[in-house]
């Protein structure tokens, strides 16, 4: 349990150092295996002023457990995914500049890079951010949710991957929204291909750490300031 909660704090701190926690708003929650509870975080807090204090365990109805701190009013949605998808260990919501932009367009990616493969085909569009619009919309293959005017939910079988699919969908995002509306995107025989590559690299498992190492280096014992990602 002491790793779960750590791993949540070092989500948090680790998105804020990439600038998606400076507001308040989002939320990223791991399932507690077994049982109908998951860790998640304070309401009242931006990623970048997390404290240990501030990650505790909340049941499926959305109860604090021990602790009186406030909840994220969005995490309904959390118990959702998970009683839908067993599959899903880790879900991550953020407001984040890029990926909440990528949302207003509410469309998926285009794809235009190789670690953005893996999205294609595995996004899904929701028309609220409550479980009774994600639930119908969420496919059982799908790892990234966008939620029109909203933001982007990525959702994994790790936190890992979850946190790595979120810094990864916001670099594409970045793309989608930067290149001219004439770019050619990746043709749709090679996407298929290279997502099988980039999924069996550990290119995610390595992009976590180093979002989680990006976190501790940017922690300056109070609060994370966050780096500016070229």
């Amino acid at each position: 349990m002491d790793t779960i909660f750590k791993d949540v704090l070092d989500a948090c701190r680790g998105l804020a150092a990439y600038g998606m926690g400076t507001g308040i708003g989002g939320q990223i929650s791991i399932r507690v295996p077994g049982e109908e509870l998951m860790v998640s975080h304070a309401f009242d807090k931006t990623f970048e002023e997390m404290h240990e204090a501030d990650i505790f365990a909340v049941d499926f109805e959305g109860n604090p457990v021990g602790t009186n701190k406030p909840v994220s009013i969005g995490i309904e949605f959390h118990h959702g995914i998970y009683r839908q998808r067993p599959d899903v260990h880790a879900i991550v919501h953020s407001h984040g500049f890029w990926a909440t932009s990528q949302a207003a367009l509410a469309r998926p990616l285009r794809i235009f890079a190789n670690v953005t493969t893996p999205f294609y085909g595995k996004t899904c569009i929701s028309p609220n951010d409550d479980f009774a619009s994600i639930g119908p919309a969420l496919g059982k293959d799908d790892i990234a949710i966008i939620i029109p005017w909203h933001g982007v939910i990525t959702i994994g079988n790790s936190i890992a991957e979850a946190v790595a699919y979120h810094t990864t969908f916001d670099y594409g995002a970045r793309q989608d929204l930067t290149l001219p509306a004439d770019t050619p995107t990746m043709p749709e025989d090679q996407i298929s291909e290279i997502a099988t590559m980039v999924n069996g690299t550990g290119y995610y498992k390595h992009t976590w750490d180093l979002v989680r190492r990006t976190g501790q280096e940017c922690y300056n014992g109070t609060r994370v300031f966050p780096r500016l990602i070229p």
